[in-house]
């Protein structure tokens, strides 16, 4: 794939201490195990929410040109624990990933990728459901798999990155799904539970590359859900067919039909500049802050070594103007912050998820340290168990960090209503009045995402649809974007 290594099959040329093992070919599962190649060269592969809704959902216009830094705060995270709380081998023969966790009444959900089986021989990627009473200590409930590839599916070849939230009733998980490890295959797919572990996937994939929107022409992937008030926004990595790499974000009001794809975030270029080998931003989560959003990504690399790595995190926040975001000035954690991610070779720290809990501000993230190479030698972390190779424990693994707001009251932040554009609707009729004479846009939509009225002016329109059901009117103009919903009846 042109400009990006997101999750492919990779091949394998391990030297262990004094054991060769020469051309183990496998599979390994790009979001989810992504990684390896040894030695020669290493092809490493990874995983790949306008405004506040009171009665209305407000958008500014502004694009990615309004991200600015904001220094005024962004928590500073402490890691619980040195080590991974869920390594390599607990629970299963096989490794961890991709972690999402919620909180229903007193007990932590998990959600995390696993697959079976050594690096080099690994097994069709599974999703497993954990649960808590603290975040900390886990256990598999149930022990099963609660998603598997299926034969026949879309999401025969691989379905991982699980992201799960509570919507309308009901448990949706967003996952990336293929026919083959291929990046150019890879889709967004959605399902719903009534309870976390049974579960029904939709009849075809949520989200796929658009080829008329250059930056997700290629890729998308990765997804990572909210939920404020009465709508789920819905993050996700985009790879341009140049291999640009960054967030987008649809947004829904029922959780499977989206609309008003918009690009949300780049990487911030002044913090990790393209001269030192940083790409883009991957694998988003979000939560809200009091009503404020906080948007969680990777740092996606590339070296000498590295086609593709992971090697951090980063933090982003809204304050309701879903296209204004700032950015932290320094990174949350770096892969050389923790033993278990500090490698320069098969080396990642990534896909953080997170969770405001009473409080606490909390992220669960995961990574991997496979290797070191110096210049006079590589040391492995890995070790044989048979004829094929497997971590050693504390090199990869599931790891958490957390920061505790003091009063939770001034974390509340206002949202700005852009007054420039004033919507009226009543029944089937409306009114649109601008306070400029820019040229205007108005589309209607369904809440399904169908187009029901498009048209052009300049100041004022009235306007009438035939139509019953939920609606959203969206006007924009080059000073602003205001989108608000009504109930429509003749």
């Amino acid at each position: 794939m042109k400009g990006s290594h997101f999750g492919k099959g990779l091949n394998v040329d391990i030297l262990l201490l004094t054991l060769t093992i020469s051309q183990n070919n496998f599979i390994f599962d790009r979001g989810l195990f992504k990684l390896l190649r040894l030695i020669d060269t290493l092809r490493k592969n990874i995983s790949m929410k306008i405004r506040l809704l009171i009665t209305m959902i407000v958008i500014s216009a502004s694009q990615l040109s309004a991200q600015e830094t904001d220094t005024s705060f962004f928590p500073s995270f402490t890691a619980y624990s040195d080590a991974p709380i869920i390594d390599w081998n607990d629970f299963i023969i096989g490794s961890w990933a991709d972690p999402t966790v919620l909180k229903v009444d007193d007990e932590y959900i998990m959600f995390a990728s696993a697959m079976h089986g050594g690096i080099a021989t690994p097994e069709p990627i599974s999703i497993y459901r954990f649960t808590s009473s603290d975040g900390y200590s886990w256990g598999m409930d149930p022990v099963a798999p609660v998603f598997e590839p299926i034969d026949g599916t879309f999401f025969e070849g691989g379905i991982e990155t699980p992201n799960v939230v509570f919507f309308s009733g009901e448990y949706h998980m967003y996952n990336t799904v293929y026919l083959e490890n291929i990046p150019a295959l890879f889709k967004v797919s959605h399902a719903t539970s009534p309870d976390g572990i049974n579960w029904t996937m939709d009849g075809a994939p949520t989200l796929v590359p658009d080829p008329a929107v250059d930056w997700m022409s290629e890729v998308v992937a990765e997804p990572g859900a909210l939920v404020k008030n009465d709508t789920l926004y819905l993050f996700f990595t985009a790879i341009s067919n140049t291999g640009a790499v960054s967030i987008g974000l649809v947004r829904s009001l029922d959780g499977s039909s989206f609309l008003d794809t918009t690009q949300v975030v780049t990487i911030p270029t002044d913090i990790y500049p393209v001269e030192d080998g940083y790409l883009g931003l991957s694998t988003p989560d979000a939560t809200l802050v009091g009503d404020t959003i906080y948007l969680f990504t990777d740092l996606v690399h590339t070296d000498t070594i590295n086609d593709w790595n992971q090697v951090g995190l980063h933090q982003f926040k809204s304050y309701g103007d879903i296209n204004k975001w700032y950015h932290d000035t320094v990174a949350i954690h770096m892969s050389n912050d923790f033993d278990w991610t500090d490698g320069n070779y098969l080396s990642q720290l990534l896909g953080a998820t997170p969770l405001m809990d009473d409080n606490k501000l909390r992220i669960w993230y995961w990574g991997y340290d496979l290797a070191e190479v110096s210049p006079t030698d590589t040391t492995y972390h890995v070790h044989l168990v048979g004829s094929d190779l497997h971590p050693d424990i504390g090199h990869w693994g599931i790891g958490t960090s957390e920061y505790l707001f003091i009063d939770v009251s001034t974390i509340a932040e206002a949202d700005q209503i852009d007054p420039s554009i004033t919507i009226k609707y009543n029944r089937n009729a409306g009114t649109i009045e601008t306070n400029n004479t820019l040229p205007s846009v108005i589309n209607i939509y369904s809440v399904t995402g169908q187009l029901l009225y498009r048209n052009t002016f300049t100041n004022s329109l009235n306007f009438n649809i035939d139509y019953d059901g939920l609606i959203l009117i969206s006007v924009s103009n080059d000073d602003s974007i205001l989108t608000k919903k009504y109930i429509s009846s003749d």
